[in-house]
C-alpha cells in the first residue's frame, strides 16, 4: 500500500513538472515612454511681414501664413489675366513650353479693339488685318506687357465672343470657389472686374498646375514676329531667387495688385511653393515690395523636419525570469518635411505584444507623429535593442 501511494506521488509529481516545463511562459512586460510632443524646430516664428494698406494673403505649400483684409472684393486690374490665360488654355491646351498652338489671323473687329484700347488709354499692342498670330504668341502679350485687346481677341477666340468668354470667366471662378470674385471683363480695366486676395491664391495655384502656363508666366521677355519686343512688367522675375512671376495689375481704381509665386529649397532640398496676392496698393512698385517682403519673411520662419528625425524614447522589456532588453526608435519616413520654427509634433503610442524569446530588433511599438501645423504624419517604430532570451528549463519547472 505504501509503496502504490509513493509510486502515485512519483508520478503526480511527473505529470505536474511536464506541464510546467510545457506551459507557455508569461508574456514579458513592455514600458515604453516617449514625450507627448516635440518642437523639431525650436525658436519664436518670424511673423510675415504685411503691407501698411490693402490686402495681402500667402500661402506656403497650401497652407495660410498670412492673412491681412484678405476676404474683400477689391478691382484687380489685369491680374484678370491670369484667369483669362487659364480659361484659354482650359479650352485650347499647349502640351509645353514650346507649343505654339494655333495660329489665327487678325480681324478687323481684332483691330478696332486695339483703337479703342488706346482711345481709353489702356495696356495695349498694335495688331494690323490679316497679322497672323500663334495662340503662344497671343498669351505671351496677354500676360508680359498685358494687352488689354489680346484679352479681347483670345476670349472671342475661346468663347465666340466676348460676353460669352466674361460667362466662362465666372463659371470658372465659382467652380474653383473663388466667391468674392465676379469679371465685368477678360482684362481686369473695367474697375467691376473684382476678386479678394485669398480668392486669387486659389487661382495661383491653379496656374502652377498648368505646366505651359506657369512657363508662359515666369517669361521675362519675348518677341513677336514682327519683333515687338514683349517685356514682363514683373520686375521680381529673375531678381528675386526662385520668383515664378504670375501676373501684375495697375489701374487708378485698383492700385498697385500682383498674383505671385516662389519657390525655393528651405534645406535638405526640402522645397516649398509661396502663393499670394496683394491688393489695392499705391501703385504695382509698392505692390513688388509688399509682395517680396511677404515672401522674404515668410521663407525665413521655415525649418525642415528630416527624414531620420529622432525622438527620445525610454523603455524597457522585462521578464519574470529577470531577462529583459533596453529599446531604441527608429524614423519610418520617406522623405524630410517643411515646416514652420515652433511647429509641434504631437506623439502617440501604440504598443505590441512582445513574445518571449524575441531576438533584437523586434517590434515593441509604433510612435505616430501628427504634425500640428500642416497636419502631415511621420513615424518611429520602437525596437528591442538586445535578444529576449526564453526561460530556462529550470525557471519553467520551478515556476511554470
Amino acid at each position: 500500500m505504501a509503496a502504490t501511494l509513493a509510486g502515485l506521488v512519483v508520478v503526480a509529481a511527473g505529470t505536474v513538472g511536464t506541464l510546467r516545463v510545457s506551459a507557455a511562459p508569461p508574456a514579458p512586460q513592455v514600458s515604453v515612454n516617449v514625450p507627448a510632443q516635440i518642437t523639431p524646430v525650436p525658436g519664436p516664428l518670424i511673423p510675415v511681414q504685411q503691407p501698411p494698406q490693402g490686402s495681402l494673403a500667402l500661402q506656403g505649400n497650401g497652407r495660410d501664413l498670412a492673412l491681412l483684409d484678405a476676404d474683400r472684393a477689391r478691382p484687380i486690374a489685369s491680374v484678370a489675366k491670369a484667369m483669362t490665360a487659364y480659361v484659354v488654355l482650359q479650352a485650347h491646351p499647349l502640351r509645353d513650353q514650346f507649343d505654339e498652338g494655333p495660329l489665327l489671323t487678325m480681324s478687323d473687329v481684332d483691330v478696332q479693339d486695339w483703337k479703342d484700347t488706346v482711345a481709353r488709354d489702356g495696356s495695349s499692342l498694335p495688331v494690323t488685318l490679316g497679322q497672323r498670330l500663334t495662340e503662344r504668341q497671343l498669351l505671351l502679350g496677354l500676360l508680359l506687357p498685358s494687352a488689354n485687346n489680346f484679352a479681347d481677341t483670345l476670349g472671342r477666340w475661346t468663347s465666340g465672343s466676348v460676353d460669352g468668354f466674361v460667362a466662362q470667366l465666372n463659371a470658372t471662378a465659382a467652380r474653383m470657389g473663388m466667391s468674392h470674385t465676379h469679371f465685368a471683363d477678360p482684362s481686369g480695366f473695367s474697375p467691376d472686374t473684382v476678386s479678394s486676395a485669398s480668392d486669387l491664391v486659389l487661382l495661383g495655384g491653379a496656374v502652377l498646375q498648368v505646366p505651359a502656363l506657369a512657363a508662359l508666366v515666369a517669361t521675362q521677355s519675348a518677341k513677336l514676329p514682327d519683333g515687338t519686343p514683349l517685356e514682363n512688367l514683373d520686375a521680381l522675375l529673375g531678381t528675386v531667387p526662385g520668383w515664378l512671376g504670375i501676373k501684375t495689375g495697375s489701374t487708378p481704381q485698383a492700385g498697385g495688385c500682383l498674383l505671385f509665386a516662389a519657390r525655393r529649397d528651405v534645406g535638405s532640398g526640402v522645397m516649398v511653393t509661396m502663393v499670394g496676392a496683394v491688393l489695392d496698393q499705391t501703385d504695382l512698385a509698392a505692390a513688388m515690395d509688399a509682395a517680396k517682403s511677404a515672401v522674404e519673411s515668410g521663407y525665413s520662419g521655415y525649418g525642415v523636419v528630416p527624414a531620420a528625425q529622432p525622438i527620445d524614447v525610454n523603455g524597457q522589456v522585462t521578464t519574470q525570469w529577470d531577462a529583459q532588453s533596453y529599446v531604441r526608435a527608429e524614423p519610418r519616413n520617406s522623405k524630410s518635411i517643411a515646416v514652420r520654427m515652433g511647429a509641434q509634433i504631437v506623439l502617440t503610442t501604440r504598443r505590441f505584444a512582445v513574445e518571449p524569446g524575441a531576438v533584437a530588433g523586434a517590434r515593441v511599438a509604433v510612435v505616430d507623429g501628427l504634425v500640428v501645423q500642416t497636419g502631415e504624419r511621420l513615424q518611429w517604430v520602437v525596437l528591442l535593442d538586445n535578444d529576449l532570451p526564453g526561460p530556462s528549463f529550470w525557471w519553467r519547472l520551478t515556476h511554470g
